[in-house]
């Protein structure tokens, strides 16, 4: 091997490892001062001065008394960590202070291009509004005060700007109250709704109340007069009724009928919305009832339904037309054309079936495995390899950026991490993105390199997208409780991609991504000791109870790998209320399932199971269990 590429190895190992350059005392010392300056201390950081996190320190030194620092001591700041996304945080503070003494031209000087946060963009609006910019800036900010979201305090001189000159009238308010309510942020609503007049403000607690009481609210004398904003109201409550129990809904649309007059917009979307309330409970009659919304009305969500209620039924001429109806890039996703070309090969067009299937056989994916069986190919799109990149790595590796990053991932400051990692590879090209996923697997963080792979979009790169971690634990837990490595696998990857401490916003937790009490159920029959919190996220428990939970539920169904795991993801007890009236292909019942998560989650888990059966396998093609044949059909009763 020639000396440079020795040399440049070498290199590349030594930078790689940075994330473990400190030692864990050290780490705790370091950690001890940050926690001080966090909560509000005093303290001494000289002696960190040497250490890659210093800049950490002393952004928290600075902003305990943002308003005593001066404003050459932020500017300098700023400049020497540019390659920092704690610039930019200082950045912000430094142009509200600016924005605050009227210093407008300072504060454009200092954006290049469009600013990346809500805040800072409020600011430089706020700038270039004072500036003399005018109409273009006022537009831009009313897009930013027209969201269902609360903005933040930065944004507020710039809100009273818009308001001053008459940018924000009382329908505008009305319309941000409905993007409010729509997300349920009632308490956003319920403060605009301070601006308008009394019956609108008693208007809008009536629409408030309709969340959770809409047949109630329905029957409140604020919406016994007719206009648009009753109509909404109302309209509103008649979806909330459809949520629990369309045939109530129908009747109280019905009724509504005799006191509003409904534009035949609203009309189409009370239907349409009742309909897909039909079609996610697989009512014979919702394919009807979505396909009478007339075309002009029909949103992407319609069309979808009609496709999967199609598809599921066997429908193929109607599922033809519900993709054909879509824009040529949803056409272009791999699901819609593969149900194109079932439908198309179900209608005798088998020459263009054949061209979409060869265009879905590129991709490592449950779409793209199910048309390579449509075709009896074999899975080549599994042998594809990332190009070299032992060039590109020792550069990376020496960003101060990246080795900040590493260094925060290594003491679990996992949010600050991967914003210091994102930033120092902000307009990387592919092959340094590439790279960066490596270097941070070869560093043990592999939801960072993950992430990093999917900014990179580079689906393909089997190899690197799908890591081997914990695999002696996965092998072991296979092993002893007869559950395939593969499924194991295929669960963590997509339940907590490797992050054995995430906690779900269900609370569920680990690599394994359990809910309380199914760990504890779990272990019961597993008969260990009662488990602490703590216990549970360990990798050797989670995994252990994980595959002890799908051994439970592949049992239950008859090794159906569709059921099982839509179970492991929504429950076992909703697999009866999606039961199939006959017995049915499990790909078309899969596509049917209501729940958006639980659908892409077996599609993704039973593509990911055959991706991870070619790697335990040693990269054996001929290995591979071909999806088709892990689908077994869906019966009408799941329960054995």
């Amino acid at each position: 091997m020639p000396t440079s590429r020795i040399v440049l190895l070498c290199l590349s190992l030594l930078l790689s490892t940075h994330a473990n350059a400190y030692s864990a005392d050290e780490r705790a010392d370091f950690n001890a001062v940050y926690s001080q300056l966090k909560a509000g201390k005093t303290t001494d950081i000289s002696r960190f001065k040497s250490h890659i996190l210093y800049p950490y320190l002393e952004y928290e030194q600075l902003t305990q008394n943002i308003s005593d620092v001066s404003t050459q001591t932020m500017e300098s700041y700023i400049a020497r960590y540019a390659d920092s996304p704690l610039s930019k945080q200082l950045k912000t503070h430094l142009i509200k202070r600016f924005n605050d003494e009227g210093q407008w031209d300072k504060t454009f000087l200092q954006f290049g291009d469009e600013p990346d946060t809500i805040k800072a963009r409020c600011l430089h609006l706020e700038a270039r509004i004072q500036l003399g910019e005018g109409k273009t800036a006022l537009n831009k900010a009313k897009s930013i005060w027209m969201s269902g979201r609360d903005r933040p305090s930065e944004c507020d001189a710039l809100f009273a700007i818009l308001k001053k000159q008459g940018f924000i009238n009382r329908d505008d308010h009305w319309e941000r109250i409905s993007l409010a309510i729509d997300r349920g942020a009632t308490s956003l609503a319920k403060s605009l709704s301070q601006q308008l007049s009394r019956s609108d403000r008693n208007l809008t607690k009536v629409w408030i109340s309709a969340r959770r009481k809409p047949e109630k609210a329905l029957q409140s004398k604020t919406l016994n007069k007719d206009n648009a904003k009753t109509r909404d109201v109302a309209a509103y409550a008649i979806k909330r009724i459809a949520r629990k129990d369309t045939d109530k809904a129908r009747t109280a649309y019905r009724k509504a009928l005799r006191t509003y007059k409904f534009p035949t917009s609203q009309q189409a979307e009370i239907n349409r919305y009742i309909a897909i309330r039909d079609a996610l409970d697989h009512e014979p009659h919702a394919l009807n009832s979505l396909s009478a919304v007339p075309e002009e009305f029909q949103d992407l969500q319609t069309k979808e339904w009609i496709v999967r209620l199609a598809v599921r039924q066997g429908n193929w001429k109607k599922a033809l037309g519900a993709v054909n109806s879509m824009s040529a890039d949803e056409q272009d996703s791999s699901k819609w054309k593969y149900w194109k070309a079932r439908s198309l090969e179900a209608e005798k067009q088998t020459a263009q079936a054949k061209e979409l299937y060869q265009s879905l056989t590129e991709n490592a994916s449950f779409y793209g495995f199910l048309a390579a069986d449509h075709l009896k190919q074999p899975y080549t799109m599994l042998e594809h390899r990332h190009p070299d990149l032992s060039q590109i790595t020792p550069k990376l590796s020496a960003s101060l950026g990246v080795q900040r990053a590493l260094e925060l991932l290594a003491m679990d400051m996992k949010a600050k991490g991967r914003a210091e990692w994102f930033h120092a590879l902000d307009a990387k090209n592919k092959n340094q993105m590439l790279a960066a996923t490596k270097l941070a697997q070869d560093n043990g963080f592999y939801f960072t390199s993950i992430l990093t792979l999917s900014k990179a979009k580079a689906w393909n790169q089997v190899e690197l997208r799908f890591p081997m971690a914990y695999e002696p634990l996965v092998r072991y837990e296979a092993n002893q409780q007869g559950v395939s490595p593969a499924l194991i696998y295929g669960v963590i990857r997509r339940e907590s991609a490797f992050d054995p401490d995430i906690v779900s916003s269900a609370k569920a937790q680990g690599l394994m991504q359990l809910i309380p009490p199914t760990a504890k159920q779990v272990a019961r029959g597993l008969k260990l000791k009662p488990l602490s919190r703590k216990q549970v996220f360990v990798p050797e428990t989670n995994i252990k109870l994980g595959t002890a939970y799908l051994k439970t539920l592949l049992e239950r169904f008859n090794q159906n790998y569709a059921l099982a795991t839509a179970s492991y993801n929504a429950g076992p007890h909703r697999m009866p209320k999606w039961a199939p009236d006959y017995p049915l292909e499990a790909a078309r019942w899969v596509e049917s399932i209501p729940f958006n998560e639980t659908r892409n989650y077996v599609q993704a888990v039973l593509g990911y199971m055959t991706i991870y059966e070619y790697k335990l396998n040693g990269g054996k093609e001929s290995q591979v269990t071909r999806i088709s044949r892990r689908l077994s059909p869906i019966k009408p009763s799941y329960d054995r």
